[in-house]
């Protein structure tokens, strides 16, 4: 069982569980250090341990779904169950949501409203009736999480939204014949300067200077969570914070020119705690490849996949890096769709896979594949034409392992800062991170919670 425990009531060990997880990640990089594309190119596959290829080699379809949720055997090789049992160690208990499995809603995904279903009882749960009556949705999109707020709870709504056809939509589906309506939408890309603005709009909207609130947001998308956070921290009219945050490759890069000193994203470290290990041991482990692996497929999903779907999978995974590998820096490519993936990959089966691209006076043209092209690709399938998909699938297995402790980075990062930052700004508060039990329909399944104690 692993040692690390979040709950609402303990203190956890920020400093503990960085210190270990850095480490960890440090020595085993080389599985996710590079984008999926590249891993041929960058030699990844050789670097795959030839006992963890022979133990894998020999695992049925069971036992290899699920080594992400920590199965292992005694007769692995004694590397292989290292680095199993420090991924177990790293693991973080969470408490879970109790979740609801709605009802299909017309124009709704099942996996979208699970997650509206699941943050609208979560927010319930943690409000209580004399709580503030006006919720601020982040990134409000069609408005199905704003509308369910106000149904269920009879909560006032502003929803603001980047995207002008979007909020378009939601206005032209509410009732006109009511003056003042208890959910109103706004087109505005909110950013660290939006807090005034918000507030004014709150003000104008629904009538009251006093007026305190809490932020909800369904889809906090990269960079979309911190300022969440700012405005929680610096807003003295917000009260709550319940949000889910979703597609960390997204984050942004520090502008040209600033004196930010060795970090590649903005909000990343955003704790001293974490700042402190990656300085002393992990200076290149925040990449963009990590961030996205930390919100790829949970072990959840992976335990699902029948044979077939690995082979296929492993297939599409090796044929894309092939590709990637015969490219000059000029060029890309567009993936076109075959009909049926041949078993076997060969040059010109490959070639017919994918359209190349070149860029000319800032267009990208269409080109013909050249002998060079063709001579590379031959070389790369002699070096792993028999093994390659195979082992791509491997290397996924081993990312997929990777996954939790990467998001437990990111997520406890921003908890972290957020409990150092509000004891500096002189306010008590509580704060959860809970799981969504059903992480195989919804992979965004963290949900990330702080309200003021008065």
């Amino acid at each position: 069982m692993s040692p690390h425990r979040f709950t609402e009531s303990q203190p956890f060990d920020y400093a503990g569980y960085f210190a270990a997880a850095v480490q960890f990640l440090q020595k085993y990089r080389w599985i996710f250090c590079v984008n999926n594309t590249k891993f041929i190119r960058e030699g990844t596959l050789n670097v795959l341990p030839r006992e963890w290829i022979a133990d894998l080699n020999y695992a049925s379809n069971d036992e290899f779904n699920r080594i992400p949720l920590g199965y292992m055997k005694d007769d692995w090789s004694v590397s292989f169950r290292e680095f199993l049992f420090a991924l177990k160690q790293l693991q973080v208990q969470f408490d879970e949501h109790d979740c609801r499995h709605p009802k299909p809603r017309k124009g709704i995904s099942v996996k979208k409203g699970y997650e509206i279903e699941n943050l609208s009882s979560f927010i319930e749960i943690v409000r209580s009736p004399e709580d503030q009556s006006l919720v601020v949705d982040f990134g409000s999109g069609l408005g199905y999480l704003s509308e369910l707020l106000h149904e269920r709870f009879g909560l006032k709504v502003l929803g603001i939204e980047s995207n002008p056809s979007l909020v378009e939509t939601c206005i032209k589906r509410q009732n006109p014949s009511i003056p003042r309506k208890p959910v109103q939408y706004c087109h505005h890309f909110i950013t660290e300067d939006s807090f005034d603005f918000i507030r004014s709009e709150c003000v104008n909207r629904f009538g009251d200077n006093t007026i305190e609130a809490s932020i909800a947001g369904l889809h906090a998308c990269a960079d979309l969570s911190i300022t969440a956070i700012h405005c929680f921290l610096r807003c003295r009219w917000v009260q709550c914070l319940t949000i889910m945050p979703c597609c960390y490759h997204r984050m942004k890069e520090p502008a040209t020119g600033t004196t930010t000193e060795e970090r590649e994203f903005l909000n990343i470290p955003l704790s001293n705690e974490l700042g402190a290990k990656l300085m002393a041991g992990g200076r290149n482990l925040i990449t963009r490849s990590f961030l996205r692996l930390g919100c790829q497929q949970t072990a959840a999903r992976w335990e699902k996949r029948t044979p077939e779907e690995h082979h296929l999978h492993g297939q599409a995974m090796f044929r894309r890096a092939l590709i990637d590998a015969a490219l000059q820096h000029d060029e890309t490519v567009r993936v076109d769709k075959l009909k049926s993936t041949p078993n076997e990959a060969t040059v010109e089966n490959v070639l017919a896979q994918f359209t190349l691209l070149k860029y000319s006076d800032g267009e990208r043209l269409e080109c013909a594949w050249t002998d060079e092209h063709r001579t590379k690709l031959a070389a790369l399938l002699e070096q792993y034409g028999r093994d390659g998909p195979r082992w791509s699938e491997y290397l996924e297995c081993l990312q997929t392992c990777l996954q939790s402790v990467c998001e437990n980075v990111i997520l406890l990062d921003r908890m972290c800062y957020l409990e150092n930052a509000s004891k500096h700004e002189g306010f008590r508060i509580r704060r959860n991170l809970v799981r969504l039990r059903d992480d195989g329909l919804s992979p965004r399944c963290f949900i990330f919670h702080a309200s003021k104690i008065q």
